[in-house]
């Protein structure tokens, strides 16, 4: 008899756990913004390296690198990448999460629908910002004084293969001068861009060559590399020192 009792009760469902349901919510965003990263990522590299005629295949970067070298874009664009991200994340959650209440079969379209033009609108956004940032960094870089200067030396029977304005600048009829700056470094080669700089001694302003040439030096060529360590601003502590209550009464 208590057999048959035991069976005819029903079997509590099992509750969901805590974890689980911020997986099931957060995961999605999570992968989803993984993706967005490694996709911006990739494409900012892309038009950057195109405009110096480099293909990335060539440079062989990590998988991994991409994902961390995309969160130099919230450093970029300031406060507002932060802003729509959170926003981004937001939308997904809540378009992800309303499918369970979606009882009427033309409701359930127009989700669907709705989550389609979201994921489309994110990956033409991340495209756009990508080229755009990545042109804007290459512009910048043959507009000067962001890259090192770099003066490679070369064993004696390697001297003669290369130009000397890779071992120290050279200066032009027009006196304008021909410095190398190191672009990339991968483990086999060094990509070198030199350009022409036009320096008026009087009124202090400094004009690049709108053309140039990027060198690919094999490091097997290359007995060792001088690079300039430019002076940054002296950091005295990890936190700025707070301003005193007298001076910002007074």
């Amino acid at each position: 008899m208590s057999n048959q009792t035991n069976a005819q009760q029903p079997v509590p469902e099992r509750q969901v756990g805590t974890t689980e349901q911020l997986s099931a919510h957060f995961g999605g965003p999570a992968l989803l913004l993984g993706a967005y990263l490694f996709f911006y990522s990739w494409l900012l590299l892309f038009y950057y390296f195109r405009t110096f005629g480099i293909s990335l295949v060539s440079l062989d970067i990590p998988v991994y690198f991409y994902l961390t070298f995309a969160w130099t874009a919230v450093e970029y664009f300031g406060v507002g990448v932060l802003l729509a991200l959170t926003l981004g994340a937001i939308c997904y959650v809540w378009l992800n999460g309303a499918w369970a209440m979606d009882r009427k079969p033309w409701v359930h379209f127009l989700h669907r629908s709705a989550f389609a033009v979201f994921l489309m609108v994110g990956l033409w956004s991340t495209s756009f910002l990508a080229q755009q940032q990545g042109e804007l960094q290459a512009q910048q870089v043959r507009d000067g004084g962001v890259l090192a200067p770099i003066r490679l030396v070369f064993g004696k029977d390697q001297a003669g293969m290369f130009p000397e304005v890779l071992t120290t600048a050279k200066v032009t009829p027009d006196q304008g001068v021909k410095e190398a700056v190191l672009l990339v470094e991968t483990t086999a080669a060094y990509y070198v861009l030199v350009q022409k700089v036009l320096r008026d001694q009087q009124t202090s302003v400094t004009q690049y060559d709108a053309m140039g040439v990027v060198y690919r030096v094999p490091k097997k060529y290359v007995t060792y590399a001088q690079m300039d360590v430019i002076n940054t601003q002296r950091v005295e502590r990890l936190f700025p020192k707070l301003p005193s209550w007298k001076t910002l009464f007074n």
